[in-house]
């Protein structure tokens, strides 16, 4: 009898993965799409319970049971290794009906949705979770705002971090992936990260975006303005819209990263100038040649001993040398023989929401939609439904 009720398990486990895809689509909503590995060697992937492996390319299952892994994943001589078992495809999918384990350099992550492996032209691997685009939200609050902030704050992250995720869905609809998992994109950790606080805060403002004359919008957002927003178009020429105009801060003056300071040898400065290709000798001095109407700086002039001038822009200044280390480009320099002392303001690019302003406003008794309307005027909150609710920019 007790085998009897452990084959039913068992073979409901496999009937809810047997139709792979077609389960998830009907269940879940818009997908989004996230390369959380890229230009590796080789993948450990494990799955609980009832799961399946199909072929991406051709659509046939290559296998379904329960319980898998863990195994390491590599490329193969004409496909792919699923440990010492072979597949003739470049491009496998696993799915679960619990989740995706996934190791890579030895940090595991667990993932909802499906979990792709692909094998690149240059024969490195590339691995990309596909799933519903609340649940992806649900991965990204942890690692972008404090799940101890007032809730307020955490539901206009939501707003904000799902509107810049469907953006980038219809952006990249042809390419493999929408989003990276890092802060080129937004930090996602799936379902190791959800915590219950963001997961609450998504699901109370669910399908909720910023959109502006009928179309959603990049809805940029970092750490501290410093005390003023900058205008998109200074960064992104081509975003010039009234929503993503720069506007004055005075909410996130209690924020850690509201003064900076960092000092700097100017031979380290040389040599990450010389490794981008710039020519340049020993540094002599480093001036602020124009400022925006945000105070951040748009171009510097770097001179040499041999007094040669090298103009650079401040937003690729502040690349060379590392965003973490100059953490934004609202700042004044003081030279000191050998060193330089950066005297900065914020943390960030500085264009939409500042997250610790949105702190801050929390705390003076502004909710959600007050404080995206603040920093994204003239924009609107709207609902999103169905896998393409409305246009993006």
């Amino acid at each position: 009898m007790r085998y009897f009720f452990q084959k039913i398990i068992f073979l409901t486990a496999l009937l809810l993965v047997v139709s792979g895809h077609q389960l998830f689509a009907a269940e879940r909503g818009a997908q989004a799409r996230i390369a959380v590995a890229k230009d590796i060697d080789s993948v450990t992937i494990k799955m609980s319970g009832g799961y399946e492996i199909s072929d991406l390319l051709s659509h046939e299952m290559i296998e379904k049971d329960f319980g898998f892994g863990p195994k390491v994943v590599t490329k193969g001589v004409k496909g792919l290794l699923l440990g010492e078992k072979e597949v003739i495809t470049r491009r496998v999918r696993f799915t679960s009906v619990r989740d995706v384990s996934v190791t890579v350099k030895g940090k595991e992550r667990r993932y909802r949705g499906y979990v792709d492996v692909h094998v690149n032209p240059n024969g490195k691997l590339l691995v990309i979770n596909q799933l519903d685009v609340e649940d992806y939200i649900k991965g990204v609050l942890y690692h972008e705002v404090s799940n101890r902030w007032p809730m307020e704050v955490l539901k206009v992250q939501a707003v904000a971090a799902r509107s810049y995720a469907f953006t980038q869905m219809q952006a990249n609809v042809k390419k493999d992936f929408d989003v990276t998992n890092d802060i080129y994109s937004q930090v996602y950790g799936g379902l190791t990260s959800e915590r219950y606080r963001t997961s609450l805060a998504v699901d109370e403002t669910k399908g909720q975006v910023l959109t502006f004359e009928g179309k959603v919008l990049p809805t940029y957002f970092h750490a501290t303005c410093g005390g003023h927003t900058q205008d998109a178009v200074e960064l992104w020429p081509k975003q010039s819209w009234a929503p993503l105009k720069g506007v004055r801060c005075i909410y996130c003056r209690e924020s850690p990263h509201y003064f900076w300071k960092r000092n700097i040898r100017l031979k380290d400065i040389q040599d990450k100038l010389i490794a981008k290709g710039y020519k340049i000798g020993l540094i002599e001095d480093i001036s602020v040649t124009k400022r925006n109407n945000s105070e951040r700086i748009i171009s510097l002039v770097i001179t040499d001993r041999t007094k040669k001038q090298l103009t650079i822009s401040g937003k690729d200044f502040r690349e060379i040398l590392g965003p973490n280390l100059i953490r934004s480009n609202n700042y004044y320099i003081v030279m000191k023989g050998y060193f330089c002392d950066f005297l900065g303001k914020g943390w960030g690019h500085g264009v939409g929401m500042c997250q610790w302003g949105a702190q801050g406003m929390s705390l003076q008794g502004f909710t959600y939609d007050k404080i995206l309307l603040f920093y994204y005027p003239g924009s609107s909150i709207s609902t999103a439904h169905g896998s393409d609710p409305v246009k993006a920019f």
